[in-house]
């Protein structure tokens, strides 16, 4: 087994999105153990945060598709919100609870799913028209992937009704 590395490398790893499970691997520790040195640093992992990555690394694994290359753009960063407040996350900014209703309104209005595509040239993100296999979900889900079920899946699901 080998060590963490020092405080300023394992908080860029955190701070580049890399969960405690991938840290852990990547240094042959335990994830008690990176747990245990972020909560020291004053850093506690926020499930939801989690959980919305986990669904877009499952729609879009990023060693394949080159996701995290876009996350920074407002289209990422508005379905990373409203993925985030489905799952229940009270603890979004106004900002961000303002970003899930952009992203709601967005998708809604133009009956749109929002799909990856890196070679677009409209952008990597992509409104594209709702289709019958997208069913109520706000994003076109890659075929031959396997969806998310439980919470996760229901997240991803449009609301019945508008969020004000």
């Amino acid at each position: 087994m080998t060590k963490l590395p020092e405080n300023p490398e394992l908080l860029k790893l955190y701070r580049n999105g890399f969960s405690n499970k991938e840290i852990a691997e990547q240094f042959d520790v335990t994830v008690q153990a990176v747990d245990w040195r972020l909560s020291n640093l004053g850093i506690k992992r926020a499930p939801f945060r989690n959980s919305a990555k986990e669904i877009l690394e499952a729609a879009w694994p990023s060693a394949e598709t080159r996701r995290t290359e876009f996350v920074h753009l407002n289209r990422a960063r508005d379905l990373y919100a409203f993925l985030r407040r489905q799952l229940g996350d009270t603890g979004l900014t106004k900002t961000q609870l303002g970003s899930a209703a952009r992203f709601e309104r967005m998708v809604r209005d133009g009956d749109a799913v929002l799909d990856l595509q890196p070679d677009s040239p409209e952008g990597p993100w992509v409104l594209v028209p709702r289709l019958p296999s997208d069913e109520r979900m706000v994003l076109r889900w890659p075929e031959g992937r396997p969806v998310p079920n439980g919470k996760l899946r229901e997240a991803l699901d449009l609301p019945d009704e508008p969020e004000e």
